[in-house]
């Protein structure tokens, strides 16, 4: 089975003009170990946090986002992080458990460098995901890559069968436009039949292609379903009870700052058309 994984980063500098910033003034470090619980209005989580000096796990219920619940393991001598379940329920987190089918990876963390969000599923499903922490704060990269769980290597985009075809067809010319070299020719010379190596090729430039222009970073949404995503916010934090919190209206406000930015680089490229 292939599904896709991409890889979010937010700068620490972005991040502290985000609902997200209280956050870094309370942790040094936390990551994301595993899902307890995941609904889209109730997902809970272990995480493994080092807090600030003079922080405590309580300071996280200061957030609209989380809610401490329990504390699994305080520090000792030789380790200074708390290992702690909580609520989560930020608008991205919910989103991404709403989909139905995709989910956050163990290792996903804030630290010194900013916040890396890594989440696996499908293609389609994805791309909506990253659509909405754009729509939330631009991450500053974005990257992809495709999982196979039948092997036992993730390396590469290609099988290895895949790969020796497509190392063949482009030592024969295929891919150089001046050469002749004919499909019927290279099927003889490696026993297949002409439409089974045509199939191969396809998929093989389907595969390259999807890598190559679906990176996730160029990911067009209109306006009009960038507002069915506000609304999904909204209705959220009335049913939490954090429509009202200040570094949630932070949210909301750089909501409609990117929405404005959409619209006005949708107008560009269509005059540019």
């Amino acid at each position: 089975m292939f599904v896709r994984e991409i890889t979010l980063f937010w700068r620490l500098s972005r991040l502290k003009d985000t609902d997200v910033s209280p956050l870094i003034d309370i942790v040094s470090e936390a990551v994301f170990l595993s899902y307890i619980k995941r609904t889209p209005r109730d997902i809970r989580i272990l995480l493994k946090v080092t807090f600030r000096p003079g922080k405590v796990p309580e300071d996280l219920n200061s957030l609209y986002f989380l809610e401490l619940l329990d504390v699994h393991h305080k520090p000792d001598e030789n380790d200074d992080s708390y290992v702690i379940n909580v609520r989560l329920s930020h608008p991205l987190s919910n989103f991404n458990a709403r989909t139905g089918g995709t989910s956050a990876v163990p290792g996903c963390r804030i630290d010194g460098e900013g916040m890396t969000y890594i989440i696996q599923g499908g293609n389609i499903r994805l791309r909506l995901v990253a659509a909405m922490a754009k729509l939330l704060a631009k991450p500053d990269r974005i990257s992809a890559r495709t999982l196979d769980f039948k092997s036992k290597s993730t390396s590469g985009l290609l099988n290895n069968k895949q790969l020796k075809i497509a190392k063949y067809a482009y030592d024969r010319g295929w891919y150089d436009i001046k050469s002749k070299v004919r499909l019927s020719d290279m099927a003889n010379e490696i026993n297949i039949s002409r439409a089974t190596l045509a199939e191969h090729l396809s998929r093989i430039e389907s595969i390259v292609m999807d890598d190559l222009l679906g990176s996730f970073s160029n990911i067009r949404i209109k306006p009009e379903e960038y507002e069915i995503f506000k609304e999904m916010v909204v209705e959220d934090s009335e049913f939490s009870g954090y429509s009202d919190d200040d570094q949630f209206k932070i949210l909301l406000q750089n909501i409609h700052q990117n929405i404005a930015d959409e619209v006005l680089e949708e107008d560009d490229n269509e005059e540019n058309i």
